[in-house]
């Protein structure tokens, strides 16, 4: 009896039995159909990975002790603000304005040119050099500001223009041997090939502008030969070209020099682009029959076209641009690489807005402009670096062999992805000639960057980055610009346009409205627009700035000469009484 109970309380597992290790095989004693081989050695099972270790945290108490936090009890009103979620502009350090700072910018000097004045054609009017401008040179762009007590966040200074006002070619951005009339629209230079461009810039749209050649190429054609000097030597024959440049474009060459401009040349009319010629061509109806045919873009087969060969600008020629660029929704896909041309069709100004977000705010468009106020010969200019080339565009605009680059909207480069829907329409004393260039090089951020090396932010846009008229004159030539909207030859679909706005003055508006987009404009209407643009880009730069320095609770830093006043002033920043910005170290 006892040897019975024994075995029996032999065979009952025990608790400790039942504490297995992990790694021990659980297979059964007993052999049955679902397991005929129990016997763990015939088996193959994986092992569990091993556990990665936690790294040891600090308790509660030891964070408390480490911090003090009871000694420093935080003080709400001394509490830091949140940083801003959208980038904001840099603050420099700068000296407070003076009163005479607040005055409107002087007005410009002028020289005449020793020791024969240049005069128009017409002896009517003189043309003359600026003296002590600020010029856009050594990758700085140079604009116009003046203190404004209303903006006392935004280190007192907005931005402002010189005379003459209006649509023209600027004086800061032009070559500094071009000489200009008293309106700034007639230009003419005596050295080699010199560039200006205009104060007003295409983004988005369809712009046209003029050109008047004044000093060129004579009426009877061009000469067989070049004259001669006294002593025997050769000089060169007076030129014109005329285009759109963006701001990368050197002022000391001519328009299409590099990748970052498209020109028009005088001499056998062709388009220039990379320092290559390429003839202008003009489309012609579908079957027509034609020794020539170029392949379009969105088209699969080569179209006809018909290119303009044996023609030269003259003096007296009118010249008309006309510049065609999509939306900035759609430049936005292309430069961020989203772009799709199986969805992305149109040129974007029909794109259905989001009806939860119609004034776009989950992301809109966003202007930085990092720019400091610095004075020069009298008045004050905001200095900004300027965008400048990049190594893919350099590459690009080799003016060796035939570059094997090719730009398209989806090219992995930013600067080299082209814009849809985009071209440059030439036309000559009113009458279309044709198209000079397609597929226009993007321009939007990150397409154009400045220089980083400088200690410049990239990525951001300061809301003049486009292409601008553009002029380039050699060795005494001479042209006039009318940038609208009163054109010496306009092109018939302004003509017809204005006829029916006159017609419809009286009538109830029934024709079928033209989008904005696709409306062709003088790019001199772009000048009230920009102006009013820069204007709400200081309030809300100003707005930003008082919200970072506290808001209403902000009474502004009494330094140690001031004291008893309360003068805002930037914080944080260095060198207060030299023209240098510091902001947290980095030197601009």
């Amino acid at each position: 009896m006892a040897d019975a109970q024994t075995g029996s309380r032999g065979n009952t597992p025990s608790i400790a039995s039942l504490r297995r290790p992990l790694d021990e095989d659980h297979a059964p004693a007993v052999s049955s159909p679902l397991n005929p081989n129990p016997e763990a050695a015939t088996r193959s099972r994986p092992k569990a990975p091993q556990r990665e270790q936690r790294e040891k945290r600090e308790t509660l108490k030891k964070r408390e002790a480490s911090t003090n936090t009871r000694a420093n009890t935080p003080n709400p009103k001394s509490q830091k603000l949140e940083q801003p979620s959208a980038p904001s502009p840099m603050r420099f350090s700068i000296a407070e304005p003076r009163l005479p700072d607040y005055d409107p910018p002087k007005d410009g000097i002028f020289a005449s040119h020793e020791p024969n004045p240049i005069m128009t054609p017409d002896g009517a009017k003189e043309l003359k050099k600026p003296v002590d401008h600020a010029w856009n040179k050594k990758g700085y762009r140079y604009t116009h500001c003046v203190a404004d007590p209303y903006f006392r966040h935004k280190q007192f200074f907005r931005q402002s223009d010189s005379k003459p006002y209006g649509p023209r070619m600027s004086h800061e951005d032009c070559d500094k041997w071009f000489h200009f009339d008293d309106s700034a629209t007639i230009i003419a230079n005596e050295k080699g090939w010199r560039m200006g461009r205009g104060n007003v810039v295409a983004r988005e749209g369809r712009f046209y502008y003029e050109v008047k050649i004044l000093k060129g190429i004579p009426p009877e054609g061009p000469p067989p030969s070049e004259k001669m000097t006294e002593s025997g030597q050769q000089t060169a024959a007076p030129h014109i070209r005329m285009g759109w440049a963006r701001r990368e474009a050197p002022l000391d060459a001519p328009v299409g020099f590099d990748g970052y401009s498209y020109g028009i040349t005088d001499k056998r009319f062709e388009a220039m682009h990379r320092s290559r010629a390429n003839k202008i061509f003009r489309l012609l109806p579908k079957g027509s029959k034609s020794k020539s045919a170029k392949g379009r873009p969105g088209q699969g087969k080569p179209a006809p076209v018909e290119y303009i060969t044996d023609m030269h600008l003259r003096e007296g020629d009118i010249i008309g641009l006309e510049i065609q660029l999509p939306s900035l929704s759609l430049h936005r896909k292309v430069v961020e690489g989203i772009y799709n041309p199986a969805v992305d069709l149109g040129d974007g100004f029909d794109e259905v807005k989001n009806s939860r977000d119609p004034l776009n705010l989950d992301k809109p468009q966003d202007i930085i402009r990092d720019r400091i106020p610095v004075p020069y010969k009298g008045n004050f200019y905001f200095e900004q670096l300027d965008y400048t080339t990049t190594k893919s565009m350099e590459t690009y605009s080799d003016r060796g062999p035939a570059s094997k680059i090719t730009p398209s909207p989806n090219h992995e480069e930013p600067s080299l992805r082209t814009l849809p829907h985009s071209s440059i329409k030439v036309y000559l004393n009113g009458k279309q000639v044709g198209i000079a260039f397609e597929n226009l090089l993007a321009f939007l951020p990150p397409a154009s960057a400045p220089s980083s090396q400088a200690g410049a932010r990239t990525g951001f846009d300061d809301g003049m980055v486009g292409y601008l008229p553009a002029i380039a004159v050699f060795n005494g030539g001479m042209a006039e610009v009318n940038f609208g909207p009163d054109f010496w030859c306009p092109p018939e679909e302004m003509v017809q346009k204005k006829e029916q706005d006159t017609q419809m003055g009286g009538t109830d508006g029934s024709a079928d409205p033209v989008n904005e987009g696709r409306r062709l404009r003088a790019i001199g209407e772009r000048y009230k627009e920009q102006i009013a643009e820069d204007i709400v880009w200081d309030i809300i730069d100003e707005v930003d700035f008082f919200s970072q320095d506290g808001g209403w609770e902000y009474k502004g830093e009494v330094s140690k000469d001031t004291a008893g006043k309360a003068t805002p002033r930037a914080r944080g920043f260095q060198n207060p009484d030299e023209n240098i910005g510091v902001e947290v170290g980095k030197r601009y």
